[in-house]
């Protein structure tokens, strides 16, 4: 058992290897692009709402960069996910392992991505004349784990569905560009109406980004936003897997 264990777990870290180094394969700056993206994001959306429309915010560089980094981190998972198990057909058919590994593999590489963003925004931070907190030490990780689970759960649902309805690619496409703008990205969680935080509520990401920003802004945890995210967390990462499971038997004859 610990062999078979151990032969796995290098199976993993082998996955994980392969989707980083794929990624950046032939780039002249390689991982940086993946740090340059959002801020370039986070560049653009400065101009037009502080320099253009007048959007009146302290440090708004640092206030869309605590939730672009997270979010591209989720988003780019997801997107990449679709196709995670019918573009590694050969793979699948040839050598017997959990696949879902495929998936957590991907969502591993982009975490890396999300880890090393982090001292960016902490620079950004002692920039602005603020420090990170004690509260980073746990915060961080806890934070880490429930969107790990949401991620997991959301990709491993979409990988396996695709592979027996490809229309879902594009449909993920659209979904995620809707997802985007009714997440308290670009704008501050406080500006939606109360009546409006029950039905969006049901965005998995909405109180996680929320908690990001908190963290990183102001060193503080709002206890109900994690329980509300790590409770959403369970089922979206519990749902996934019953899919994946559940419609793993047919993959072979799909793809």
């Amino acid at each position: 058992m610990n062999r078979d264990i151990q032969r796995y777990w290098d199976l993993f870290l082998i996955l994980v290897e392969k989707e980083i180094t794929l990624k950046y394969k032939r780039t002249y700056i390689g991982f940086v692009w993946s740090l340059l993206n959002p801020i370039f994001t986070a560049i653009i959306y400065f101009l037009a709402f502080s320099v253009f429309m007048r959007f009146k915010m302290d440090n708004y560089a640092l206030f869309l960069l605590s939730a672009l980094f997270p979010w591209n981190w989720f988003s780019a998972s997801v997107l990449m996910s679709v196709n995670t198990l019918t573009g590694n057909t050969g793979l699948i058919k040839k050598v017997i392992f959990p696949k879902h590994f495929l998936v957590l593999s991907l969502i591993s590489g982009q975490l890396i991505t999300m880890l090393f963003a982090i001292p960016v925004l902490a620079a950004i931070l002692i920039y602005g004349k603020g420090m990170p907190g004690i509260q980073w030490l746990y915060g961080i990780p806890i934070l880490i784990i429930i969107q790990f689970m949401i991620v997991s759960g959301i990709s491993m649902a979409i990988a396996m569905v695709n592979a027996f309805f490809r229309d879902l690619e594009y449909i993920t496409g659209v979904v995620m560009n809707m997802l985007f703008w009714v997440t308290p990205i670009i704008y501050p969680l406080s500006s939606i109406p109360e009546k409006f935080r029950i039905i969006l509520s049901l965005n998995p990401m909405m109180y996680v980004i929320q908690s990001w920003r908190d963290l990183i802004m102001t060193n503080t945890i709002n206890w109900q936003y994690i329980g509300i995210s790590a409770a959403s967390a369970i089922i979206f990462f519990l749902a996934g897997l019953f899919i994946f499971e559940k419609l793993s038997f047919k993959l072979d004859e799909v793809i």
